[in-house]
């Protein structure tokens, strides 16, 4: 089978660590059809410490519980991110790190100049502070994980190691990365003095162009022998895969000064990985380059750190489309960001979502994973031979960088990149890139430096690695130490094509796509009530707290017939100091790391409002999030009012009301289930005549809104669904006669956890400050500064449509 993909979760350990526990949400992420994990320690409340003997003692028996369920384990090289520090523990050992950089100076009374400047920080440039995270990290687990553990580990992953200490100097200052050993590597390599030049990386001037290249490739050489190759080279020596991704991957002119060249980083990683956040397919440039380097090195295949930040309205059809678009550039190995060992308030606001555990269609995950498993089977083989090597002009975007230019970029995903001439060569490669993707071709990439140091000429071919070329495809920019290396490629009798005549090439390998839409639908003829809704047992309100006296936070929430209502929960989601109802103090239940707070029918009754007043724990979660639950209904004061084509808006206030005796199906959402975490169950007779009985194979629904459905047919599980078709299969005759057709709809998890209130609800990126409405690298450039609104946003959930069998 080709395109044979794994999933596994990067999981986080944001909580005390207890075995049980963890064994608990190992077999959770197992029976949803996950793989393996990469334990990634994140906000993790250092209890027991980290890499102390104790936690080394707990991760070896989770380990072999990994062992003994057939569960990968791969683990995380960091307390948080990026990777090098040790939890702190390096600069501890080590407080003269230093992280060290040039700027270029322009005052009246000094004119310009370069000016050295430093800050203290553990610098991935540095051999020393690398090896010191590797004695505290790598051999920590090697030397603390009993030895059937440690066997047993897959491998290790860093994150986002960058030049300097992961953060991007050149993007907020227009600064350079510098390291006190380059003027010496600079003068032995090229026999001429660095520091008299250094000018020329902010300014033109002689030699500018060749010296610039010089410089960035004498920077990505020093990030690969500072931190990379030392800790592939550990990795190898104890039988360990070794995975990595960059910061700043998505073209090459973002890529430049946060790692120089992505592919002379990646060829020193065993698995080649990449980030892909969000949760809409980007550029069909940068996933090319893990699958590009995993081909040419002769590795076993690439991996993608994916959906980081996505929100929590991500749906099983867009998370089939991201990962199919992955898929469609060769990535096999899935780790989806990620899932939280404790859905705190701060877990909530994480990058969310934490899938599969919290979101509201995590049933549907094992069907879910092997549909896309079955789909990506049917992806061309990009094992097979390739159309077409495209080669990245690196060296012309180092040659026409000007530091400046990535000052106007999105330090998120490096859009906004301005039309310099670093940046025009930049959007030419990315638009060759498109065309190519478009039409069908089979391209793997590579740059000027690859081909020049690696690349083996042949007769007819290019050789990189393990990968040979008969065409090769020169993006605009390209720049070459070697004079005349492209007539020395056609010389071979190698298929050369420049930018000017790429339609050619294009025009000789396109492959024919067809593709067949959903089947036709049928069924008019097929007899069928109205939907009801069974009217659910609990429903759930989101409680949104003002702030109070000392520190205190209050919300006040109507209710309409309270005496109806009943009995209610209050939940919060991190632990609190105290709960008042309606001014009274009511006992904590502990539960799930939060708090639990009846409230007995008895109590409700007695008024129609009731105040909440809670006492946050000092140092603990200054807001946690709270949701009240029980029988009723929530309706706004106000009516809905349509968004766009996915959302509706609610102005409130909100208020709590018996469930109605009739719900309306079309539109859960004002039938006052707006914030449900649960699915609801609607129903409706269908009527076979005998001469339609065989007569269908499928079952489809039409106008339903939500993220997943499963679905029973004459008491028989039909399966799980989602958009855009909806459809199921009949597994066998379906009898003539009437049959009760019971739909379980789920709502986006949105609708639960928000951010509501952002002034774009539900977003495809979303980040901490979404929540806080901070505008950030995560908003569109013209959203406002203060991204928090007054009305809420909510997923469209309801099903209005008749069903109709196929």
């Amino acid at each position: 089978m080709n395109n044979r993909l794994s999933f596994l979760s990067f999981w986080s350990i944001n909580d005390t660590l207890d075995l049980n526990t963890l064994k608990k949400q190992l077999d959770e992420l197992r029976l949803a059809g996950l793989e393996g994990v990469i334990f990634h320690p994140r906000f993790y409340p250092n209890v027991p410490v980290y890499m102390s003997k104790d936690y080394l003692e707990i991760v070896s028996g989770l380990i072999l519980y990994a062992k003994a369920t057939g569960m990968m384990f791969w683990i995380y090289d960091e307390n948080g991110w990026p990777s090098g520090t040790a939890s702190g523990e390096v600069m501890k050992r080590h407080p003269d790190a230093t992280c060290k950089w040039v700027e270029w100076v322009s005052t009246p009374d000094h004119g310009d100049r370069i000016e050295l400047c430093s800050k203290q920080a553990v610098s991935s440039l540095d051999p020393v502070t690398t090896q010191m995270f590797l004695d505290i990290t790598y051999e920590g687990y090697r030397q603390g994980l009993s030895p059937e553990a440690f066997e047993y580990v897959t491998g290790f992953f860093s994150d986002e190691v960058a030049f300097l200490d992961g953060h991007g100097i050149t993007v907020k200052t227009g600064a350079i990365p510098w390291d006190d050993r380059l003027p010496q590597q600079y003068e032995k390599r090229y026999g001429e003095a660095l520091l008299p030049r250094l000018p020329l990386l902010f300014t033109e001037g002689e030699g500018h162009e060749d010296f610039r290249v010089r410089y960035w490739e004498l920077l990505t050489d020093a990030i690969v022998e500072g931190f990379y190759q030392p800790v592939a080279a550990w990795c190898e020596t104890y039988g360990k895969k070794f995975t990595a991704h960059l910061k700043a991957e998505e073209s090459p002119f973002f890529q430049l000064s946060y790692s120089g060249s992505g592919f002379q980083v990646l060829k020193r990683v065993e698995t080649p990985a990449i980030d892909a956040l969000e949760r809409n397919p980007g550029n069909n440039f940068y996933p090319r380059i893990a699958h590009s380097v995993a081909m040419q090195q002769g590795r076993s295949g690439s991996l993608v750190e994916a959906m980081g930040g996505s929100g929590w309205g991500v749906s099983p059809e867009s998370f089939t489309n991201y990962c199919l678009w992955l898929a469609s550039h060769g990535i096999e190995q899935f780790v989806f960001h990620l899932n939280q060992l404790k859905l705190n308030t701060k877990a909530v606001q994480d990058w969310p979502p934490s899938m599969p555990s919290h979101v509201t269609w995590k049933d549907a995950f094992p069907a879910l994973l092997a549909s896309i498993k079955a789909q990506a089977a049917l992806l061309p083989d990009l094992k097979a031979e390739p159309d077409v090597l495209i080669v990245t002009p690196t060296r012309g975007i180092m040659a026409a960088f000007d530091p400046k230019d990535s000052m106007q970029m999105n330090e998120h995903d490096g859009s906004n990149i301005p039309a310099s001439a670093a940046g025009v060569i930049n959007e030419k490669l990315l638009a060759l890139v498109e065309a190519c993707y478009a039409a069908g071709l089979h391209y793997e990439l590579t740059e000027e430096r690859v081909i020049e140091e690696d690349g083996l000429i042949e007769s007819g071919f290019l050789r990189i690695g393990k990968r040979d070329y008969s065409c090769v495809l020169v993006a605009d920019g390209c720049r070459w130490k070697e004079a005349g290396m492209l007539d020395k490629l056609r010389a071979a009798g190698i298929n050369v094509c420049e930018t000017q005549d790429w339609q050619l090439v294009l025009a000789e390998k396109i492959r024919a796509e067809s593709s067949e839409g959903p089947p036709t639908a049928a069924g008019a003829d097929v007899e069928q009530t109205k939907w009801s809704i069974q009217s659910p047992d609990t429903n759930q309100f989101y409680v949104e707290f003002q702030p109070g006296h000392e520190g205190k936070l209050g919300a006040q929430i109507s209710l309409e017939n309270p005496a109806s209502i009943g009995g209610l929960t209050f939940v919060l989601l991190d632990l609190v100091e105290e709960v008042r109802i309606n001014g009274e103090p009511f006992p904590l239940h502990f539960k799930n790391g939060g708090v639990e707070v009846l409230i007995p029918g008895d109590r409700v009754g007695l008024n129609r409002l009731l105040s909440i007043e809670v006492t946050p724990i000092l140092g603990g979660e200054a807001c946690p999030i709270a949701f009240l639950r029980g029988r009723f209904a929530v309706m706004s004061k106000f009516p809905l009012r349509e968004k766009d084509e996915r959302q509706w808006m609610a102005d409130g206030p909100f208020d709590l009301v018996p469930v109605p005796a009739v719900i309306d199906a079309a539109n859960l959402i004002s039938a006052g289930f707006p914030f449900m975490g649960e699915p609801v169950i609607a129903k409706k007779i269908v009527s076979l005549h005998a001469d339609q009985q065989g007569k269908y194979t499928g079952l489809q629904l039409t106008d339903v809104q939500g993220d997943a459905a499963q679905i029973r047919l004459a008491c028989k599980e039909l399966g799980w669904c989602w958009g855009p078709q909806w459809a199921v299969s009949l597994p066998e005759e379906l009898a003539a006669g009437s049959h009760e057709l019971e739909v379980a709809l789920y709502p986006s998890t949105f609708n639960t956890y928000g951010p509501h209130r952002h002034y774009e609800g539900d977003r495809y990126l979303t980040s901490p400050d979404q929540y806080a409405g901070i505008k950030n690298f995560a908003d569109h450039p013209n959203a406002p500064e203060q991204t928090r609104v007054q009305h809420a946003h909510f997923v469209k959930w309801g099903i209005a449509g008749d069903i109709q069998f196929v």
